[in-house]
């Protein structure tokens, strides 16, 4: 005895048939028509009556055999794999709030602007907006859009019937060895329409349309991820190329600094109130200096070559006149709670869309396994000349799997564990975003800490310096205790360059880590699920 869920279904796939049965008859109609304009064309003759009333005719015989199909096979309709759409949630807990940000439990409601404005630099958000329509990869990403766009037309197409027109002429001269004359040639023409239709009565087609659909919804959000992760390179690239010409600044200061000392270690030297071992102190503390420039120079001139790849040029067509002078870090951005990121990266967005379509491809798998019933028919008309005899035919043919050593049910095994391995996956990477997120806090709260002890570091060191230089000059010490203060002073000042930079990244990637926010791009046409099929 059937359950209300399998009469349910059922009715829903009769439901379904009768419709599509309804278009057949109104497509037939508008065909018996076009046949008439067809064969007017072609110089034949037929009546516009007979046309229609034969694919009337047709369409009966047509919902006959549907309906003798169906009551053999209605069995199976209990049997289909049903798909709830909804929101998927990963297998991993959910903690209500973020370990490193407790007190930020709240969720943004604002979150359609571009993360990078943040940062209020008119020339990061050019480079970036630059970078998201002239990027190649991203351009791949749209073409694989375009393409998951077709296989969803093409799966929705399948639903529908097809029709097929064939038209032919042939002129056969008389036999025999004397030449032949016009009148003993004989003209056949012939001109046939035949439609086929397969009824999707346990969903194989239908749930291979839907997943394509979902498959399309996925790579649009995969474009999205893209952006994400090209912005933040752009804009990482960004500040390293800031960094190494601040770096380069603070080199040839140094390298004026250190000139300054060994003329004036050459002079105490020269008035004998030092020796030769602080000149040549100061003048390895020059070189040393100046070695730097080469790597720094080398260094930034690789930076710069990856941002004119990075924005679609060639390497070396890019000017970029930046100073060295790196942003002041923005506030903290809203984080919300962790739940929050299963809508805001995209992702994860697409992991869950990749869920659905796998769930869908199960549906189909399973459907494989029942009958496949096509009906049909055909119509052609001869004539000699013109059309004269009209030969019809229908069919309605029903497969049923026998016997195929277990090939469709390991197919849906296969489809079933691939919804698993999904699902894994799709946790796994909640997971791997919340470390990101916890990291990208916790490692932009050590920076800032780490910056203001190395700042205060090299005030003190600053401080010792002076005394140290002071003292020289008096003749109080030797040069051991400057060319030591020295040292690790010009090291301060370029780790504290660095660490500015590093405070910055760290910024970077906890948008990242957050998923943006980003806006979405105009730069490329995104085929929607409106005019996916």
């Amino acid at each position: 005895m059937y359950s209300k869920r399998c009469l349910d279904n059922l009715t829903r796939k009769l439901h379904k048939s009768f419709s599509v049965l309804r278009g057949i008859r109104r497509s037939q109609r508008i065909l018996g028509k076009v046949l008439v304009r067809v064969s007017k064309f072609a110089g034949m003759n037929v009546h516009p009556r007979f046309a229609v009333d034969y694919m009337i005719n047709m369409e009966k015989q047509f919902l006959l055999c549907c309906l003798l199909s169906l009551s053999t096979l209605a069995f199976c309709s209990c049997a289909t794999h049903t798909v709830r759409e909804g929101t998927v949630l990963p297998r991993a807990e959910i903690s209500p709030v973020f370990v490193q940000r407790p007190d930020l439990a709240d969720v943004p409601g604002h979150w359609d602007y571009a993360w990078w404005e943040s940062f209020g630099d008119e020339t990061l958000s050019r480079l970036i907006e630059e970078g998201l329509a002239s990027n190649f990869n991203l351009q791949q990403f749209a073409a694989r859009i375009e393409k998951a766009a077709a296989l969803a037309r093409q799966a929705g197409s399948r639903l529908w019937p097809g029709i097929d027109l064939t038209a032919g002429y042939e002129r056969e001269e008389g036999g025999g060895g004397a030449a032949p004359s016009p009148d003993s040639a004989v003209e056949k023409t012939d001109l046939g329409v035949l439609l086929r239709w397969e009824a999707d009565f346990w969903g194989r087609l239908s749930s291979a349309r839907k997943a394509r659909e979902f498959e399309v919804e996925a790579t649009v959000e995969d474009w999205l991820d893209a952006g994400l992760l090209l912005s933040s390179a752009i804009a990482e690239n960004y500040f390293q190329i800031k960094e190494h010409r601040r770096q380069l600044e603070v080199i040839r200061a140094q390298i004026v600094l250190n000139e300054s000392l060994l003329q004036l270690t050459r002079l105490r030297f020269g008035q004998g109130q030092s020796s030769i071992v602080a000149v040549l102190q100061q003048r390895e503390r020059l070189n040393s200096s100046k070695a730097g420039v080469p790597d720094a120079e080398a260094r930034l001139g690789q930076l710069e070559y990856a941002m004119d790849v990075l924005l679609g040029r060639p390497p070396g067509s890019g000017n970029y006149r930046l100073s060295g002078e790196l942003a002041v870090l923005p506030p903290l951005p809203e984080v919300g709670i962790p739940a929050a990121l299963l809508q805001r990266r995209p992702d994860l967005r697409a992991a869950r869309q990749r869920i659905m379509a796998v769930d869908y491809w199960v549906a189909e798998a399973v459907a494989r396994q029942f009958p496949n019933l096509t009906l049909g028919g055909r119509v052609d008309w001869q004539g000699d000349p013109d059309f004269g005899d009209a030969l019809s035919s229908l069919f309605a043919g029903l497969a049923a799997p026998l016997f195929d050593a277990g090939e469709r049910r390991s197919e849906v095994d296969v489809r079933k564990a691939e919804l698993e391995d999904a699902l894994a996956s799709y946790s796994n990477n909640f997971l791997s975003a919340l470390l990101e997120v916890e990291s990208a806090l916790l490692v932009e709260r050590k920076l800032e800490e780490r910056l203001a002890l190395v700042l205060e570091q090299l005030s003190t060191a600053r401080r010792l310096l002076a005394e140290t230089r002071n003292r020289f000059s008096q003749g109080l010490t030797d040069y051991l205790p400057v060319i030591t203060s020295l040292e690790i002073v010009q090291d301060l000042e370029r780790e504290v360059v660095n660490n500015r930079r590093n405070v910055l990244s760290s910024r970077v990637a906890l948008h990242r880590a957050l998923g943006g926010p980003m806006k979405t791009p105009s730069s490329i046409r995104i085929s929607s699920k409106s005019n996916a099929y």
